[in-house]
């Protein structure tokens, strides 16, 4: 009995990703930008935006609990970052037209739209959404052409669940993944 109780957990083991939040990014952002260099509709480099991805369902991030808004967030810093270091321009949005000194922090960005310069110089948005699944996330993401809302680049890929959540919080049973919240309760 121990024998088979070690070998069903060494196979759920092997069927979660091993693999950080940052390799499924990059595998997104690859895909997306190979678009844009095969593609003759792109004269010049895009000088990107990011926004935050969203649920596919409502569009928005107001009844998403805290978890979806830390992926929802963190999969665009992710995007932020990959786009610059395949040596997009990206523009900062949310920069303040001030830096604020608190007594232990500085503060350069902001969602304040009184506190931002509505000026900028991105012609390209790269957002997207999300769908949460029993055992991953698809991940939707497109490069729009803000003046003509024209679609550049589009890709869809899968996140799987554990790299969202810590494995002690991922269980199997049978062909289902259950997240475990840390207070114990399944979801």
């Amino acid at each position: 009995m121990h024998a088979r109780w070690h070998r069903q957990q060494q196979a759920t083991v092997s069927e979660l990703s091993p693999q950080p939040l940052g390799f499924y990014t990059e595998r997104l952002a690859r895909q997306l930008f190979a678009q844009l260099d095969d593609s003759p509709l792109w004269l010049t480099r895009p000088q990107i935006a990011v926004s935050s991805f969203l649920p596919a369902t409502a569009l928005h991030l107001r009844d998403a609990n805290t978890e979806q808004r830390d992926f929802a967030n963190q999969l665009s810093e992710s995007m932020l970052a990959h786009s610059r270091q395949f040596g997009y321009a990206v523009y900062e949005y949310r920069l303040s037209n001030e830096v604020m000194l608190a007594e232990d922090y500085e503060q350069a960005l902001s969602r304040q739209l009184s506190d931002i310069n509505s000026k900028g110089e991105a012609n390209t948005l790269l957002t997207g959404t999300y769908t949460l699944q029993q055992d991953a996330v698809i991940v939707n993401a497109r490069l729009i052409h803000i003046p003509s809302k024209q679609v550049l680049a589009a890709v869809t890929d899968y996140i799987p669940a554990n790299v969202l959540w810590s494995t002690q919080q991922v269980n199997k049973r049978g062909a289902m993944f259950y997240r475990q919240s840390p207070a114990g309760e399944n979801q």
